[in-house]
């Protein structure tokens, strides 16, 4: 069960509107109460961010958890990581994130990958490919700058991940 809190939700209308807000944004298996939106499974990124965006026009916030607290710590780590592209050749992600959030990088994977319903680094590689597919489309930069640019080994190591995420070869 994933709980998400809601702040300013003190009366039933408010419960009815959240219902119909989930039923219009199509989350369903979702337990409704003051307070509180219980879904049965995670929801994704895109349609999250639609959520808060009109339980806010509401007046209604959802309340980041401590575990949706960390949940964006070690995305704003990956995110961070993958800043630092080549230069990140000599540490490991799980080290980096690890010593970044002071958490044991078991820990940290076991609750991103039940939050998230996906790996640390799957997260991380998705990202990176997107860095990739952003790159071709708004430079001229060569396939072997933006391996370089994306922390990749080489040009062949980014053609084998981006061909692994999306089925065909960069460029």
């Amino acid at each position: 069960m994933y709980t998400h809190l809601v702040k300013h939700m003190v009366c039933g209308r408010c419960v009815l509107m959240v219902e119909q807000t989930l039923e219009t944004l199509e989350i369903q298996d979702a337990e409704v109460s003051l307070g509180k939106i219980e879904l049965q499974q995670p929801i994704e990124p895109q349609l999250a961010d639609q959520l808060h965006t009109v339980l806010a026009a509401l007046g209604l916030e959802m309340m980041q958890g401590r575990s949706n607290r960390l949940i964006q710590n070690i995305k704003e780590a990956v995110g961070e990581f993958l800043h630092l592209g080549i230069d990140a050749q000599g540490q490991k992600l799980s080290t980096f994130i690890a010593r970044r959030l002071g958490y044991e990088f078991g820990h940290l994977s076991e609750k991103f990958a039940k939050a998230e319903g996906t790996t640390v680094e799957h997260y991380f590689l998705d990202l990176r490919i997107q860095k990739v597919q952003e790159l071709l489309r708004t430079t001229n930069l060569t396939l072997n700058d933006i391996a370089f640019e994306t922390g990749f080994s080489s040009v062949h190591h980014l053609a084998d991940q981006f061909k692994k995420f999306k089925g065909f070869t960069p460029g």
